[in-house]
């Protein structure tokens, strides 16, 4: 009895206790929090006001950038140099150098100062430097030994000197940092927050109140329970407890406040550090009080519980007793009974799976495991080869880092294998992987790999199925050949498409830039496609035609004859014939229309010429043999006439001579030398008009020709009294034979003078082109008599006069000259009203000789 009583007071006073002590771990991370925020806040404060410091210094030291080391620098400014340089830092401070681009000291401060450092390999860096420039080095000739000495490092500052983007020179200054930080660290100290550390942004340690640390990393010198690594130069700075390894002794916990800063180009990190048990203290001496104060209150408790329920408990306690021994019965039947099912699940399961313990142990290795692996379970269960299966050499599989809660492992064994995390079962991974000989078969296995937790949340085992995905991944992989295939035939025919669209453009740009029209037309007529052709005016949109049939746009005098042709090509007969089309401005044009079939189809192919051009041309070679037939002839025929008409001539003259008649013999005798001189006069024309004419072409003043011309016609002007008036403007000269234009003027001024009356008016002008200045516009234009209507397509032709004595071939032989000039000449006239002359002359030379070469 007194062995139960004393057992139960011994539970009460151990549960009191883990409560007190449960209550004080919870005291103890609630001091250790404030104190780490407090210790945060510090380093952050000193983070700041040591970036601060580096910083000012930097900014004093920029200030003096504007000095020219190629020039004298005075005493006076060098003393206010150092001045403001070493105010607040005379023990910090080295030295303070000025170097010139060649990299030559100029001035150093404090005066004939030997800096412990070696400032020229700075300054070589500083010439690439367009900034300020932070760096941390040892002095150049110091020990091993000094190197473990926080008091030897140094702070170097530099600013380089530009002047017209040449590098000019640099300041460069030394700082010992113990010094600078010495504050810092007394501050520390006395605020009870531990001890000042600083480390550059690789983690070496360079202030540190041990000596034997300094220039190890901080990392080596932390350890930590988490395997997460920690990047201390990132972030805001944050706190942290850890095991501080020392020289000789056991790691020490810590409780580790940091902070980055950063200065320039340079990030340092600063940390305060105080011991655990220095931090808990304060709570832990009130907990032993208390402690104690609580043991004697229950003892006393327990010693006054004992006496009073010693009967009225025993029986209670024997009962519960009862009671606790079925519940556990019961429970560990149900728990048996659990498990069988679950293990029957598991054996049952088609899918092959296999669990294991915390001790990585195979717990449950199922049938289904076994066909696939051929590994049976007697072989596996209660032991840690569950790889042997898979690999050759011991690894842990995904079912091994899911119990350990390795993450990085995941990424380390299975990050090449599609590893991820499952989206149907929680805090499940799942991956891929391919074996050569996996039961006798190459295969590729999909794994998941499910932690199982306790009451506790805690993982206590974990499970690992398999399947055998090797039918889909082949399925994936002639699928991914396929879809490959796909792809390749596609672009093969995405570049067989533009080729035939590019050829498409280029036959649709032979076609439209062909003269001619090309209709392409249906069995019935009907209109599919039209090329534009050549551009001209009146013409309907291509669109307009389409679907529509091509008789509607045949003009109704020329249906029937077409329609005649279009059945005549439906029955093979394919011959071309000519139309003539009257467009809407009246112009009339002749096409030359050929039909032929499409081959492999029941379409026709219509190509519409205009042959207008060649119309004209023809009909103007008609004329011109006919001119030169008609030249030929006049030209014999003169030949033959002139040897007879002189010697009439000569006749009449010696028989005036002898006879001397007088009366109407003497008249008769001028009548027939009047028509032989008209009859010699017709002759010279005649053979003028059949003489081939080869034009001289040379630039020709047409003022001057038409001064020419209008002297030549002085006789005629003077007998009629006639008004001659003349309009010049200033024009450039013309290609063209002087002598032919003078010629051509003077019969054009001639028919003008004959044309009108006594004291008539005639106007000569002469003027560009429409404000041009490639052709000139020569115009005669009198108040004559004018010329009949009837008369005016006849105005050329040789031999058509209405004069008495003319022979009609002044006009002929103007145009004849105009022609071989490269000009044109236009009559306007209105009977009893006047005529107009108006011949055009090219100034351009380059396109006069284009125009000799197509006359050629």
């Amino acid at each position: 009895m007194k062995m139960r009583i004393f057992f139960a007071s011994a539970i009460v006073i151990t549960l009191i206790l883990l409560l007190a002590l449960t209550v004080n771990h919870a005291r103890e991370k609630d001091m250790v929090e404030v104190f780490s925020r407090q210790q945060l806040a510090h380093a952050q404060n000193t983070a700041i006001r040591i970036a601060d410091i580096f910083a000012q210094a930097g900014k004093n030291l920029a200030l003096f950038s504007h000095f020219d080391p190629q020039q004298k620098i005075s005493a006076e400014e060098i003393n206010s140099v150092y001045k403001i340089l070493s105010s607040g830092w005379e023990k910090s401070i080295d030295a303070v150098s000025l170097f010139d681009a060649g990299g030559k000291i100029k001035m150093i401060f404090p005066k004939n100062a030997s800096p412990d450092v070696n400032l020229a390999s700075h300054f070589n860096v500083l010439k690439k430097k367009t900034n300020l420039y932070y760096e941390l080095t040892l002095p150049e000739k110091s020990s091993a030994a000094d190197h473990k000495q926080s008091i030897n490092w140094y702070m170097i500052i530099g600013c380089p000197i530009w002047r017209n983007n040449n590098f000019a020179g640099a300041w460069i200054a030394s700082f010992k940092v113990a010094s600078m930080i010495e504050d810092f660290q007394k501050q520390t100290r006395e605020n009870s927050l531990g001890n000042l550390w600083l480390t550059d942004d690789s983690g070496r340690i360079f202030i540190h109140p041990d000596a034997n640390i300094i220039g190890k990393n901080v990392k080596d010198l932390l350890q930590r329970g988490s395997e997460i690594p920690v990047d201390f130069s990132t972030g805001r700075g944050h706190y942290m407890e850890a095991l501080v390894r020392k020289a000789d002794q056991e790691p020490q916990r810590s409780v580790i406040a940091y902070f980055p800063m950063q200065t320039g180009n340079k990030k340092w990190i600063v940390f305060v550090a105080a011991p655990y048990n220095q931090v808990v203290l304060p709570v832990r001496k009130t907990f032993v009080y208390t402690l104690f104060s609580a043991f004697l209150l229950i003892l006393v408790v327990v010693i006054a519980s004992i006496s009073f329920a010693y009967r009225e408990g025993r029986m209670v306690r024997i009962e519960e007793e009862r009671k606790r021994v079925k519940e556990r019965e019961d429970w560990q039947e149900k728990l048996l009974l659990e498990k069988k099912t679950i293990e029957g699940i598991v054996e049952g399961s088609p899918i092959p799976a296999f669990v294991i313990n915390r001790e990585h142990k195979v717990i449950l290795w199922n049938r289904a495991c076994m066909e696939l692996t051929g590994y049976p379970a007697s072989e596996m269960v209660n032991t840690d080869k569950h790889y042997i299966p898979f690999y050759s050499v011991k690894r842990p599989l995904i079912v091994d880092l899911i119990v350990d809660h390795d993450l990085a492992g995941l990424d380390k064994y299975y990050g090449n294998k599609k590893v991820k995390k499952s989206l149907k079962v929680v805090n499940a991974y799942e991956a891929t992987d391919y074996f050569e000989n996996l039961g006798g078969h190459s295969r590729h296995l999909y794994f998941l790999a499910a932690p199982i937790y306790d009451e506790k949340g805690e993982i206590i085992a974990a499970i690992e199925t398999l399947q055998d995905v090797s039918h889909e991944e082949e399925v994936a992989r002639s699928l991914r050949e396929y879809a490959e295939s796909l792809q390749n035939e596609l672009s093969q025919n995405i570049e067989l498409q533009h080729e035939i669209q590019e050829l498409y453009n280029y036959m649709q740009s032979i076609l439209q830039s062909l003269p001619d029209k090309i209709y392409e037309l249906d069995e019935n007529g009907i209109i599919n496609y039209i090329s534009r052709g050549t551009n001209r005016d009146g013409e309907k949109n291509s669109r307009e035609f389409k679907g529509k049939h091509f008789l509607e746009f045949v003009a109704p005098e020329n249906k029937d004859y077409v329609l005649a042709k279009w059945e005549e090509g439906k029955q093979g007969i394919y011959k071309p014939y000519e139309i003539e089309r009257t467009k809407k401005d009246g112009c009339k044009v002749n096409l030359f229309v050929t039909t032929s079939p499409i081959i492999g189809t029941s379409h026709y192919l219509v190509v519409q010429r205009d042959i207008t051009e060649v119309k004209n041309l023809e009909k103007k070679l008609y004329e011109s043999q006919k001119l030169a037939a008609l030249g030929q002839l006049s030209a014999g025929i003169a030949h033959e006439v002139r040897n007879p008409l002189s010697s009439i001539k000569m006749s009449l003259n010696i028989l005036e001579k002898r006879m001397n008649p007088a009366g109407n013999d003497l008249k008769r005798f001028k009548i027939a030398e009047k028509e032989v001189e008209h009859l010699e006069e017709l002759v010279n024309n005649i053979l003028i008009f059949a003489k081939p004419l080869e034009p001289k072409m040379a630039p020709v003043n047409l003022t001057r020709v038409l001064e020419q011309a209008l002297a030549m016609a002085e006789k005629g002007i003077a007998d009629k009294h006639i008004d001659i008036q003349t309009q010049y403007e200033s024009i450039p000269p013309v290609i063209a034979d002087s002598a032919m234009l003078v010629d051509a003027f003077i019969n054009i001024i001639r028919n003008a003078i004959e044309a009108v009356e006594e004291k008539g008016s005639i106007i000569i002008s002469l003027s560009n082109l429409e404000g041009s200045r490639e052709a000139v516009v020569i115009q005669v234009k009198d108040n004559g008599c004018g010329i009949d209507a009837a008369d005016m397509p006849h105005l050329f032709n040789p031999f058509f006069t209405r004069k008495n004595y003319g022979t009609g071939l002044g006009l002929s032989q103007v145009k004849r000259i105009i022609d071989l000039n490269n000009g044109t000449i236009d009559i306007t006239s209105e009977k009893d009203k006047g005529t107009l002359v108006r011949v055009t002359l090219q100034c351009n030379e380059r396109r006069t000789g284009r125009r000799l070469l197509q006359s050629a």
